[in-house]
């Protein structure tokens, strides 16, 4: 039986036959479910000189927690680091303030300073059109959030894969949020174009939960998640506890006896690839109308990773892996800034929040829900890279996901209570 895909509705994970976790998701499974996320995605060929068997792409990610207008109001925030081997720009303010109050963006690794600069440019433009002074600019003071994987095996011509001031600002152009129409395209789509995943063509994924709202719950909230997924061999790849990588690998043995540039079975064969480009990474971004505090947030980023393991097995966290976690809570905490009809001093005088605060003993669900819609993301980026990439250089093909095999195994072997 085939698996059908239109333009409309492309595949995702649950079309082959899985479901992750418990949770029920929004009604999109993207993370635009969570109220005043807004996103747009940038993709555009790597370069105007690609050979014309190339399908090589390069793009951005653009995610405003809030709505546009509202993008300086502080987003309580957690962050965890994985692997190091990777960048995500403001991750000392988060560390330090526990609050985000930039857009945030996803990138390839050249486009990282682009894409930072092009932030910056947005948000003047945004303070300028409010009339605000430069003492104001001074007082919401923040850093572009910004988090880059390496696209290297696709856009091998490396300084090809800068993107431009222009590209950036159209992306800025189009930040829509769920009933305004945005879309999260999947795979091969603004930040995720030209990332692998499993050997695969992999990228932009999405999904959410919602938590609350049951018997003891004050009411319901919404957890959304995307990633972009750049790392894992082949053969950790798991899905709903299936080795799905060890099988697809069993059949290309099969197909082709013959000595190839993949690993297959033996994980000790040499491998042609090395480095950021052979290990790759993934960023994962996770947002939640939820009140949680820093600490709690940083709990969230760190239980990601559970989710991450359930697709990549042992096989994630590689040395030369850039895995890096975000967490962000859009509940209003209120400004950061003094009263207004406070006068600023050389020792300011003490003023506090009153907000809400999700209890110790809540937070449980949370981490289940981070766990489950992580691993459908990583999945649905993989499903979303269907139709595979053509690099820039002749040979460099990186197939998409199988996704009929892929069906089919997992009607054979996925246990099903």
């Amino acid at each position: 039986m085939s698996t059908p895909s239109t333009p409309n509705k492309p595949l995702r994970i649950r079309d082959l036959g899985y479901s992750p976790g418990i949770h029920t998701p929004g009604p999109s499974n993207t993370i635009l479910d969570v109220p005043g996320v807004h996103i747009s995605q940038t993709t555009v060929p790597t370069s105007p000189n690609l050979p014309s068997w190339s399908t090589a792409v390069k793009g951005c990610t653009i995610i405003t927690p809030r709505p546009p207008k509202e993008f300086y109001k502080p987003c309580a925030a957690g962050i965890f680091c994985f692997n190091g081997n990777g960048e995500v720009t403001g991750a000392n303010q988060v560390r330090d303030w526990g609050f985000v109050n930039m857009p945030v963006g996803f990138t390839n690794s050249l486009s990282l300073g682009s894409v930072f600069n092009g932030i910056w440019d947005w948000v003047l433009d945004q303070q300028d059109a409010m009339g605000w002074s430069s003492l104001d600019k001074a007082r919401h003071y923040g850093t572009p959030v910004v988090g880059e994987t390496a696209d290297w095996l696709v856009n091998s011509v490396l300084r090809e894969s800068r993107l431009g001031g222009e590209e950036i600002k159209k992306c800025f152009e189009g930040l829509r949020n769920l009933e305004d129409g945005g879309v999260v395209q999947e795979g091969q789509f603004g930040g995720g174009a030209g990332m692998t995943c499993h050997h695969h063509a992999g990228g932009t994924g999405t999904s959410s939960r919602k938590v609350g709202g049951g018997e003891g719950s004050e009411r319901e909230y919404t957890l959304g998640v995307l990633v972009q997924s750049n790392y894992g061999h082949l053969i950790d790849l798991n899905i709903g506890g299936v080795p799905v990588g060890k099988i697809l690998l069993k059949d290309r043995e099969k197909d082709n006896p013959s000595p190839s540039t993949d690993q297959g079975t033996d994980v000790h064969a040499p491998s042609e690839q090395g480095g950021r480009t052979d290990a790759g990474s993934i960023l994962i971004l996770l947002i939640t109308d939820v009140p949680l505090e820093t600490h709690q947030l940083n709990r969230l980023a760190r239980h990601a990773t559970a989710g991450l393991t359930k697709v990549g097995s042992y096989g994630v966290g590689r040395t030369h892996s850039g895995d890096i976690f975000l967490a962000l809570s859009t509940a209003e905490q209120g400004p950061e800034q003094l009263d207004p009809d406070t006068k600023m001093r050389h020792m300011n005088p003490t003023q506090t929040y009153e907000r809400e605060v999700v209890r110790n003993e809540s937070v449980d669900a949370w981490f289940y829900a981070a766990a489950e819609a992580v691993e459908e993301a990583v999945l649905n980026s993989l499903v979303g890279g269907t139709s595979g990439v053509v690099g820039m250089e002749r040979g460099t093909v990186v197939p998409g996901l199988p996704v009929e095999r892929v069906k089919q195994i997992l009607e054979e072997h996925l246990v099903k209570v």
